[in-house]
């Protein structure tokens, strides 16, 4: 699964806010992803925390509208961009101003962003999150860094590209 571009430029911009429900719970973040003049929004956007010993962290969301149409044959769109937290975060505020390493994924049944139309998926290259605040149960973050693209038959890298942006999370409890 992989996206086919000859030459490829990747402007992202991961734009969150966070809303409530009417029954006062408090749904998950967004974003935005613009990739080749073509805007993605993400919904659904959560951060999952494995605080301690080989602790980890992981940010998921869903591609917007919501459809059955995978992005490529058998990998659901959306983003998940995930890595290795610090012996140092002991708790969330323990985010604010680490930057940490997007684990890449995206040569096989996984990607770090993936949308219908977009003919393939994208895996981190080197790519890095950056946390700025926890506010209650959200996390805001920016995204900047390189991305491998591959087509959706799982061949290549066919392109090389860079990216950055900003969003918001819920964290998940």
């Amino acid at each position: 699964m992989r996206v086919l571009f000859a030459s490829a430029s990747l402007a992202a911009l991961l734009s969150g806010c966070a809303s409530s429900s009417a029954g006062g719970s408090t749904r998950a973040g967004s974003a935005s992803l613009s990739l080749q003049g073509a805007t993605y929004r993400v919904a659904d956007v959560v951060m999952t925390l494995e605080i301690g010993d080989d602790g980890w962290f992981r940010i998921d969301g869903e591609a917007l509208p919501r459809t059955q149409e995978d992005c490529v044959p058998g990998l659901a769109a959306g983003i998940s961009l995930y890595g290795d937290l610090p012996a140092s975060v002991h708790d969330p505020d323990d985010l604010i101003g680490k930057r940490l390493r997007v684990d890449f994924s995206g040569d096989g049944d996984d990607a770090n962003f993936c949308f219908a139309g977009m003919g393939g998926l994208a895996g981190a290259e080197s790519a890095w999150v950056t946390f700025h605040a926890v506010t209650g149960n959200r996390v805001s973050f920016s995204l900047e860094g390189s991305f491998r693209i591959y087509d959706e038959n799982g061949d290549g890298p066919v392109a090389d590209v860079s990216g950055k942006g900003t969003a918001v999370a819920q964290l998940d409890s």
